[in-house]
């Protein structure tokens, strides 16, 4: 069981820390300041997400049994999960980041489904709860991205005169 619990959080590692190094890669080259603003913080977010995981593996390969604590885990994404994502109307910077948010939608996407899939594949029922939490994160981290996506796309669509999307 060790074994595969540690597959899943060595896998998890690692789209954490791409995920993490998109966020702060695309923060230094989309134009929009909101955009801006929500990459560094979602790169920050994907920070704690891998010391987290790299916390579950130590908790493993020090032989001691993980344990679900909402109140270790969640005080500081859940205070994050808070904040909103505000958009400030510069149409031309757009027109670049748009794409890059839908990147970001389905990197999200993508994280939220491999969470719930192992949390399914998992007996443990401790080890589940944690993996369900880091599907609901990731689950937050979409629904921002889509909300800001879906805003500043029927923004930009208007601005355009045009409303292909919607």
């Amino acid at each position: 069981m060790a074994s595969k619990v540690l597959g899943i959080l060595d896998y998890a590692l690692a789209k954490e820390m791409e995920g993490m190094q998109f966020y702060r890669s695309k923060s230094k080259t989309v134009n929009h300041p909101e955009v801006k603003k929500a990459f560094e913080e979602l790169g920050n977010m994907e920070k704690d997400h891998v010391d987290y995981i790299n916390k579950l593996i130590n908790t493993i390969e020090e032989d001691e049994p993980i344990r679900y604590n909402v109140e270790d885990i969640g005080k500081v994404f859940n205070e994050r999960q808070k904040n909103e994502i505000v958009y400030g109307g510069d149409f031309k910077a757009l027109r670049t980041d748009i794409p890059v948010l839908r990147m970001a939608y389905l990197i999200e996407e993508d994280f939220m489904n491999f969470y719930e899939k192992a949390a399914n594949s998992i007996e443990d029922e401790e080890v589940k709860k944690v993996l369900n939490h880091l599907a609901d994160w990731e689950k937050a981290h979409r629904d921002k991205i889509k909300e800001l996506y879906d805003k500043i796309s029927k923004d930009y669509w208007e601005h355009m005169e045009s409303d292909p999307i919607f």
